[in-house]
This record gives structure tokens, C-alpha cells and sequence, in this order.
């Protein structure tokens, strides 16, 4: 069990005038907890993947949030061709105190760690996959919170009913339970008409028949409003960016100008997906 010098009330970010020594600080928090040390060997792993160590991809902020980002390479011999890298950090929000900052650590390394890296231009990134992903998948918000939950439960057993509402995911046996986390993900409240509205246009309402309107118990901090609307938000944001991008490349692959080599795409069939996909937002 931790000692009792994690501090509830002072914040993290001021433990002394070193960022990186107050980011150790918290990591050395998170290990003594067994699923904090699981959690963190991976996000080790996986940070040298790209080359570097974790700590240099840990930096404090106004949230705590994961972000991926995606970057395209587009070959000089061959328009049509794309190489896809995904590079992602991890920002902890500096007003938090050193005992949350640690958990919001837990729940950032498991999206770090865990969640599939999306790739908006393919033509099976969707609506229904992306909600998914988001709140119930491996990585996602259910598994993030259940994360948090674990930790408190190895390292405070006392708290865990009190920890953000650990308890409403706990089944008859007191064990937190993935099947009521992911009913209170999906309870959004008074968004639930507008939401079935939304899931309509996409032909999407019989794929999220657990959606329901009970009350809101888990808000996205990004948004503000429950995690469904969220993902539905944050999908369309990433689709009028993407549906921009393609129109553009469309237009060079087309202007006059010097003949180019589009050896690997088909120019008609791209401009036809263009249409397809990004109905909604032309």
C-alpha cells in the first residue's frame, strides 16, 4: 500500500521547480501499484518504438489528455502513394493534485498504450467503429477508467467507492464490472434524442441499442458532454479535415500543369470515395 505522502491537496506540477523531476515523481507513484508498473513497462515499450523514453513523451497542461497524431509522406515518384506514422504524447493537467494527477497518469498510459491507432483516410474508418473504439475497445474510456479503478484498489482498497464513481461499476460481488461501466459510458441523458437523431443519418440505430437516456455519469473533458456525443463530435471534426485534405489532393492530382505518375491509384475510383464518404461534409 502507498505510503501516505502522496499529497490529495497539493498540486503535482509544484512538488519542485523541475517538470521532468515532478513527472518521476508521479511515475514513482503509479509503480507501486502492480497495475501501474504493468502500465508503465508497456508505455516503455512502446515509447521506444519511436525512439524515445517515456519521460520525454510526458509533459504537463490545462487537461490531461493522449494525442495521436497522424502524419502522411506522400512519394515524389508516385502522387498516389501515402505512408501513414502515428506519433502520440501524453499531457497531465498541471492543477491536479499529486494523488489525481497519478491516476489521470494510469488512464492517459492505458490510451498511450492500448488503443489501436486510427487512420481517418481509409475507407473503413467509421462512425460505428470509431464510438466504439472510443468508449468500449481496448484502450478506450471504459478500459482507461477501469484502469484508474484497479490503482486505487491496490493502493487505497479503503477509497475505491469514492474514487470517481469506481462503485457504480462494481457488480454484486463488489468487483468492478466492464459490462456496468460500459452501460454508464453509454447513458447520456438529456442528449439522447438528439443523439438518435444523429445515429439515424448514419443508419446507425440498431448498432447502438445500449445507448439510453439514464442519467449522465461520465462527461468527456474534451467536450463536455457525455463520451457518445463526444466521439460523434470529434468523429465529424476529423471527417470535414479529412474530406478537405482528399478535395485538395484530388485537385493537384488533376490540375494541368507537368504529368505526374499515379501508378498506384486509381484517380476516378478516388474521386468516386471522395463522394462517397464525404457526402456530409461538402
Amino acid at each position: 500500500m502507498v505510503s501516505s505522502n502522496i499529497s490529495r491537496t497539493k498540486k503535482w506540477s509544484t512538488i519542485t521547480s523541475n517538470k521532468e523531476v515532478n513527472m518521476n515523481i508521479l511515475l514513482s507513484y503509479l509503480k507501486r501499484s502492480k497495475t501501474g508498473r504493468e502500465i508503465i513497462s508497456k508505455a516503455q515499450l512502446k515509447a521506444s518504438k519511436q525512439n524515445k523514453e517515456l519521460i520525454d513523451l510526458l509533459s504537463e497542461g490545462d487537461t490531461s489528455l493522449t494525442d495521436t497524431t497522424l502524419y502522411r509522406k506522400f512519394s515524389k515518384d508516385d502522387e498516389g502513394a501515402v505512408e501513414y506514422e502515428t506519433k502520440s504524447v501524453v499531457t497531465i493537467n498541471r492543477s491536479l493534485s499529486q494523488y489525481d494527477a497519478m491516476l489521470d497518469l494510469a488512464h492517459e498510459l492505458t490510451h498511450f498504450v492500448h488503443r489501436d491507432e486510427f487512420n481517418p483516410y481509409r475507407l473503413d474508418f467509421t462512425l460505428q467503429k470509431f464510438i466504439k473504439s472510443t468508449i468500449e475497445e481496448t484502450g478506450g474510456e471504459v478500459h482507461a477508467f477501469m484502469t484508474e479503478c484497479k490503482v486505487v484498489n491496490e493502493l487505497f482498497p479503503q477509497e475505491v467507492a469514492s474514487r470517481h464513481n469506481c462503485k457504480k461499476i462494481t457488480n454484486s460481488n463488489n468487483e468492478l464490472s466492464y459490462k456496468h461501466a460500459v452501460e454508464q459510458f453509454y447513458s447520456v441523458g438529456g442528449y439522447y434524442k438528439n443523439l438518435q437523431v444523429s445515429l439515424h443519418k448514419y443508419d446507425l440505430l440498431s448498432e447502438f441499442n445500449n445507448i439510453s437516456n439514464s442519467s449522465i455519469q461520465f462527461i468527456s473533458s474534451a467536450y463536455g458532454v457525455p463520451y457518445p456525443v463526444a466521439a460523434l463530435h470529434e468523429y465529424n471534426s476529423v471527417m470535414e479535415k479529412v474530406c478537405e485534405n482528399d478535395l485538395n489532393r484530388y485537385a493537384m492530382m488533376t490540375s494541368k500543369g507537368p504529368s505526374r505518375k499515379i501508378a498506384s491509384i486509381d484517380v476516378k475510383s478516388f474521386k468516386k470515395s471522395i463522394l462517397t464518404r464525404c457526402k456530409n461534409y461538402l
